[in-house]
């Protein structure tokens, strides 16, 4: 932030914790304010953030629409989730290295692991280190507008969440180096 810039204005931090029950009014104490980017952000220079699509990570918590928050200069190691790019398609998948070599892991049972062999390519963009994820409310809703012409039947339905296309990386995205080799990586002993 440069001179002279002010800052962004930030939400206060409630010092109790919540519990799904019926809250105590005693418990309204208010802490200093809460910066999402202090709290989720310890990278700052190596931080980008993205949106989430499709829904081969729900069981870990990540949804269509989400926004990941991807620390690069993290080390990707096994369990991690990460941004990958597997034969130039980007994914966020969970990573595994063993004994029996380097894949990418759904969290959803419909999804197969991606294996990999010499012949393909993984470049691993970053570590995802926290998911945004926004309830939808009827508060936060536009104002009621006259009705939408009905689309015809042939047309598919929108999603309510516009989705960047899974092909094309943030234009910050700086890839490290592809693994080569991921098989034979692990036959030497590389975690």
């Amino acid at each position: 932030m440069s001179p002279g810039t002010k800052k962004p204005p930030v939400a206060p931090l409630v010092t109790s914790t919540v519990l799904a029950g019926f809250p105590s009014p005693a418990e309204q104490y208010v802490e200093e304010p809460l910066d999402l980017n202090e709290l989720l952000v310890a990278h700052p220079a190596a931080t980008f953030f993205v949106r989430a699509a499709g829904d081969s990570m729900t069981g870990a918590g990540i949804r269509p629409g989400d926004i990941l928050v991807v620390d690069r200069s993290l080390e990707a190691r096994d369990g991690a989730v990460v941004i990958a790019s597997v034969d130039n398609e980007f994914t966020v998948k969970f990573l595994r290295k063993d004994a029996e070599g380097v894949r990418l892991e759904a969290a959803n049972r419909r999804y197969k692991p991606i294996v990999f062999s010499e012949e393909m390519e993984l470049r691993i963009f970053g570590v995802v280190t926290a998911v945004i994820h926004r309830f939808p409310h009827p508060a936060a809703a536009a104002p009621p507008r006259s009705p939408a012409p009905q689309p015809a039947a042939s047309a598919p339905p929108r999603s309510p969440v516009p989705q960047p296309p899974a092909s094309t990386p943030p234009r910050s995205l700086a890839p490290q180096p592809p693994v080569a080799g991921a098989a034979a990586s692990l036959a030497s002993g590389a975690p």
